[in-house]
């Protein structure tokens, strides 16, 4: 129950990330004095704080999701909120997951603090004003996606400035340029599914302000974008990735993402996810096969 109100896999998926991230960072000489131990906190407090974030958007979106998802924790009753008694309460359990996420980003260094502590009041703000500001509320989960690579790359270091720009840092900003552009399709594509509910609980997302058909020619054009972006590796000289290895997959996945947009809104996105994930592993693939 608790698993399903944080979404258990994002936040494995996000762990994933801030790992990914920060290999491009600790197989190359830039930082020698790097400790593992930092990435896999960074990985734990950005999966702790995106728990907490989950939780919180479905606290502020129960109305909404007993039409538009009526077996989500809340709205069918397992979970409780704050004004109600006896069930786990899903404000506690938000705040003590930011808390520990921000307490664990403190251990790693200044600059994760900060990330941490924004973008916990981001999701925040994300979960209480997100159907009421269009285009804003995908952007700002679309930030959240590729700062999620930063903070993996901050987490190896403990001056920014010892960080110089490479072949590594510049997959890591490819990967984080996909990941924005790829989260804003889908996000797009959710709030076509969810069209129903937010109508009804007034809510302003792209799918209501330009109708369905537009908003998903919108979803189409992010994804070429991030798919174009994504083949950027086999057009500049990298001398430290595989990109056969690379290749296979991010093309596998390219593909996919391009079908998940043909699929009815509510298999597609979840399409999405699993191609979100694939890419993340080509670009893993493609640096851990060439140390």
């Amino acid at each position: 129950m608790l698993l399903e109100l944080v979404r258990i896999r994002n936040a494995l998926i996000v762990f994933f990330g801030v790992i990914v991230s920060a290999t491009f960072i600790l197989t190359c000489d830039l930082t020698d004095n790097a400790e593992v131990g930092n990435v896999i906190i960074a990985g734990i407090a950005a999966s702790l704080i995106t728990g907490a974030g989950n939780a919180i958007n479905d606290y502020f979106d129960s109305e909404v999701d007993k039409i538009n998802k009526p077996k989500k924790p809340i709205p069918s009753g397992r979970i409780a909120k704050p004004d109600v008694g006896a069930k786990p309460d899903v404000g506690m359990i938000s705040i003590v997951l930011f808390l520990i996420g921000i307490g664990l980003s403190k251990s790693i260094n200044d600059y994760c603090l900060i990330i941490a502590i924004l973008n916990s009041m981001i999701l925040i703000l994300y979960a209480k004003y997100s159907k009421k500001a269009l285009l804003i509320s995908n952007l700002t989960i679309s930030y959240l996606v590729a700062s999620v690579f930063l903070f993996g790359v901050l987490a190896t270091v403990d001056n920014p400035g010892e960080i110089m720009i490479g072949d590594d840092i510049r997959i890591v900003m490819i990967m984080s340029a996909c990941a924005f552009l790829m989260t804003f399709s889908r996000e797009i594509i959710k709030d076509i599914e969810d069209i129903e509910g937010d109508k009804r609980e007034y809510a302003i997302t792209l799918p209501i302000r330009i109708g369905i058909e537009n908003a998903k020619k919108s979803a189409i054009i992010l994804a070429i974008g991030a798919i174009l972006l994504s083949f950027l590796p086999f057009f500049i000289h990298l001398r430290s990735f595989n990109l056969l290895s690379y290749g296979i997959l991010i093309v596998l996945a390219d593909i996919i993402f391009l079908i998940s947009l043909t699929m009815h809104p509510s298999l597609g996105q979840r399409i999405m996810v699993f191609c979100m994930v694939l890419a993340l592993i080509a670009f893993f693939l493609g640096n851990l096969t060439s140390i």
